[in-house]
C-alpha cells in the first residue's frame, strides 16, 4: 500500500518550493547522493543559524536548548530503538572501528566480514588478526545475499559478522536483513552493520541487530564529520570504550571526583560533540521525518525500477538488475565504453553521478537518486545517454 507524503508531493509537484529548499536543482540533476549529497536548505540555514548565534551570544544556548537530546530521539525514532542506544561519530568508519576496539578479543576468535565491502567495515575488523583473530570473507555475487550465503561462513569460533545493507558500488543489498540477524544471535554471534548506504531512505528496525553505523552526509542530507552509531543495550556490558571523557560519564556536568561511566550507548561520546555537525544532523533528520521514511523509499523504489527498465534498453549492464528488492543505488557499464569519459560527459551535462569499480574490477558509474529527483532531473541523463 502506497505511503503518502503531502510534503513529498509538494516537492515533487512544486518546482519553485523544490529549487527553494534544494538549491542545487537550479543547475544539477543530482544523482550522487551515494557519495555526499549537497545540503537542503534548512540544514545549511540551521548551521548558519548557529554560527550568528555562536558570535553574539556564545555556543551554550544550543546545547541548553536541548539540541543534543532531541538530534538523539529523532535519530533513535529513525531507527526504532531507544535514545540511550544511541551515540554520536565523526563517521562510520570511526564507529565500527570504536565497536571493533571494544571487545576482548582472543587468538582463535573468528570475524566474517563482505568481500568487495567499503574498507570503512574491512579494516576495522582486518586489523584484529594481529591479536590472532581470524577474518574471513563473504564471496561476492550480484544478487542480494542470502541468509545461507552468511551462515555458510559461520563456525564455532564466529564472534561477530559484518554486514552493509548495501555494497557501496553496485547497491548489493543483504536479503532479509532481520532473519539473517536472528539465526546468527541464535548461534551466539554478533552482528554489526555499516548502514551508510540505506540509511534515510530505506526503513530499518535496528533492534535486530547488535550495532548499526552511518554516517550523515549521504543519504541523510546532513554535513560531513557527523555520524550515528547505535549499540544495543544489552551489549554495553561487554564492551570497554578504548576512548573515555567527562561526557561519557553518569554526570557528565560534575567536573570533580569520580564518576562512573554512562549506563547508554553515550559512553562512547567521551568529549565535545561537533556542534555544527550535530546542528545539520538535527534539521536533516527533521526534514525526513516529516518527509516519511517510507515515502522515500517507495519512491527510491519507483525511480530505480524505471532506470533500471532504461538503461537495459539502451544495452547497458547493470548489477542485480533482475533482483526485485535493492538499495537506491543503480550502477551501470557498457563492455568496451570508456566509463570515465562517460561520467565526464554527464557531469559536463550538470548530471551528478559518481564512478566506483565493483567487486568484479570493472568502473561501473554509479546513479544515487534521492525523494526530491523529478522525471525532468531523470530526462536529462537520458537524453546524455
Amino acid at each position: 500500500m502506497a505511503t503518502v507524503s503531502h510534503l513529498l508531493e509538494q516537492y515533487l509537484n512544486d518546482e519553485n518550493l523544490r529549487r527553494r529548499d534544494f538549491p542545487v536543482t537550479r543547475e544539477w540533476a543530482f544523482l550522487a547522493h551515494a557519495a555526499v549529497a549537497p545540503l537542503p536548505r534548512p540544514v545549511a540555514e540551521a548551521i548558519t543559524g548557529y554560527l550568528t548565534r555562536a558570535q553574539h551570544t556564545g555556543q551554550f544556548d544550543m546545547i541548553c536548548a536541548g539540541l543534543e537530546e532531541n538530534t538523539r530521539r529523532l535519530a533513535a525514532n529513525l531507527l526504532g530503538v531507544s535514545t540511550d542506544e544511541i551515540c554520536f561519530s565523526p563517521s562510520t568508519s570511526a564507529s565500527l572501528s570504536l565497536v571493533a576496539e571494544s571487545f576482548d578479543w582472543h587468538p582463535g576468535d573468528h570475524v566474517v566480514v563482505m568481500a568487495g565491502d567499503f574498507p570503512s567495515n574491512l579494516l576495522p575488523w582486518r586489523r584484529l588478526s594481529d591479536r590472532g583473530v581470524r577474518v574471513t570473507a563473504i564471496p561476492y555475487r550480484n544478487t542480494p545475499i542470502s541468509c545461507d550465503e552468511v551462515l555458510a561462513e559461520v563456525g564455532p569460533g564466529t564472534r561477530l559478522v559484518a554486514l552493509s545493507t548495501a555494497n557501496f558500488a553496485t547497491g548489493r543489498p543483504v536479503f532479509d536483513l532481520p532473519t539473517v540477524a536472528a539465526e546468527l544471535h541464535r548461534r551466539g554471534v554478533l552482528v554489526a552493520v555499516d548502514a551508510i548506504q540505506t540509511l534515510g531512505v530505506t526503513p530499518v528496525d535496528a533492534r535486530q541487530v547488535d550495532f548499526l553505523a552511518a554516517d550523515g552526509h549521504k543519504w541523510l542530507l546532513a554535513p560531513k564529520g557527523m555520524g550515528i552509531l547505535y549499540v544495543r543495550r544489552d551489549r554495553l556490558a561487554e564492551m570497554r570504550p578504548p576512548l573515555v571523557g567527562w561526557h561519557s560519564t553518569c554526570e557528565p556536568k560534575r567536573y570533580v571526583g569520580e564518576a562512573a561511566l554512562a549506563d547508554s550507548a553515550r559512553r562512547f561520546e567521551p568529549g565535545s560533540l561537533n556542534m555544527l555537525g550535530l546542528v545539520g544532523l538535527h534539521a536533516a533528520l527533521s526534514l525526513l521525518d516529516r518527509v516519511g521514511i517510507d515515502a522515500v523509499n517507495q519512491r527510491l523504489d519507483r525511480v530505480r525500477r524505471g532506470l533500471v527498465e532504461g538503461l537495459l534498453a539502451r544495452g547497458y549492464d547493470v548489477p542485480g538488475a533482475p533482483a526485485r528488492r535493492w538499495s537506491g543505488i543503480t550502477s551501470f557499464r557498457r563492455p568496451g565504453t570508456d566509463t570515465s569519459m562517460l561520467a565526464a560527459s554527464l557531469l559536463a551535462h550538470r548530471v551528478a553521478v559518481s564512478v566506483r569499480a565493483a567487486p568484479d574490477g570493472h568502473d561501473h558509474v554509479r546513479l544515487a537518486p534521492h525523494f526530491y529527483t523529478t522525471d525532468a532531473d531523470l530526462a536529462r541523463l537520458w537524453e546524455v545517454l
